[in-house]
């Protein structure tokens, strides 16, 4: 215990010392302040005490709390720490593993009696807690400020902090492995954020296949209630056509699905960055009550649907989500992805011969 100890207090003083760190928790608290500098009331917005009259942004449509809530949600969570934060925390430990094994540093820590495996795995954690203290100061900030000027103290908001440590440690996983194959910081960054644009890419194509799934099958049940509200009224001009029109979306349904579900099984396969944000943007609804996206009434044209209204479509979408992907979908098989690459780093850790 003594001797892990010792390896994590020296790999985080390496990152102390790292400017960038620092820089970064700088501007997490600068970001909060910002915010908290902002005011609502009943005839519009100020920014550090210079009020703007409006009849849209004001405290009649958006409550203090809701409104600070909404800018933590937009900005906080789905820009800087999921975003922003993240990159800055992969160039802040990118540099972890390939130091590790670089001539002269190897050496002497190979000469302690201890095993590779928590040599390696205790300068990975040491990764992850910096990443966790980034995560920690902001949402802490953020807490005070919803508090402090919204009059809305919510708790539940710190279930951001984990949320944000696993999300990076998909990424930081990766960057580990790649730092053992290459031995080269630069590399490692490099490949690490390619893998993350491609599980975006990914990601988002299941998302767009999912969309036109659910739109298509909600615009079979439109057509099969009107057609039978037609008969009805026995009103069957239209019938004919609109038996067609259910014919074709049928045929659509089966060739949304057919994309759907490989891209649903890769997605499942690898670790979901995407998801895991908006996993947590649900959790915040339910734990923090934050406010849902809103839905309009308008038909959903995207799709090219008339008979689909965009509200339904979007409660639809939601509860989709809320049924097959919750935490153990999103951060369990995630994990289980991590394992694998933390596995594989560990096994080459142990057999390369420095």
């Amino acid at each position: 215990m003594i001797q892990t100890l010792a390896i994590f207090l020296d790999a985080y003083r390496d990152l102390n010392s790292r400017k960038l760190f620092w820089l970064a928790v700088a501007i997490s608290a600068l970001v909060v302040a910002i915010v908290a500098a902002l005011g609502i009331d009943d005839t519009g917005v100020s920014v550090v005490g210079i009020h703007f009259d409006s009849k849209f942004a004001n405290s009649v449509f958006f409550p203090p709390a809701i409104f600070y809530k909404l800018i933590f949600q937009s900005l906080g969570i789905n820009i800087w720490l999921t975003w922003l934060a993240a990159i800055l925390a992969l160039i802040s430990t990118a540099s972890v593993v390939p130091e590790l094994i670089a001539g002269g540093s190897i050496d002497m820590m190979l000469s302690k009696p201890i095993s590779r495996t928590r040599l390696f795995l205790t300068r990975w954690v040491t990764g992850l807690f910096f990443a966790g203290i980034q995560a920690l100061v902001f949402v802490t900030a953020s807490f005070l400020a919803i508090g402090l000027r919204g009059g809305a103290w919510e708790p539940g908001l710190f279930i951001a902090v984990p949320a944000v440590v696993v999300f990076f440690s998909y990424l930081y996983c990766f960057c580990a492995l790649m730092g053992v194959v290459t031995r080269s910081t630069v590399a490692s960054l490099l490949l690490t954020l390619v893998f993350w644009l491609a599980l975006f890419g990914v990601q988002k194509a299941e998302q767009f296949l999912n969309y036109g799934r659910i739109a298509s099958a909600m615009e079979v049940d439109a057509t099969e209630r009107l057609i039978a509200s037609r008969l009805e009224k026995s009103a069957d001009a239209d019938v004919d056509r609109l038996r067609a029109d259910l014919a074709a979306e049928r045929i659509s349904v089966e060739r949304w699905n057919t994309g759907y579900w490989p891209a649903y099984v890769l997605v499942t396969m690898l670790p979901k960055t995407n998801e895991t944000t908006d996993w947590l943007n649900r959790t915040l609804v339910e734990r923090a009550s934050f406010r849902r996206p809103p839905s309009e009434e308008d038909e959903l044209r995207f799709f090219g649907s008339t008979r689909v209204k965009r509200k339904d479509f979007e409660e639809a979408v939601y509860e989709d989500a809320e049924r097959r992907k919750g935490a153990l979908w999103t951060i369990g098989t995630s994990l289980a992805f991590e394992a694998v690459m933390l596995g594989g780093c560990v096994w080459l850790f142990r057999r390369r011969d420095f």
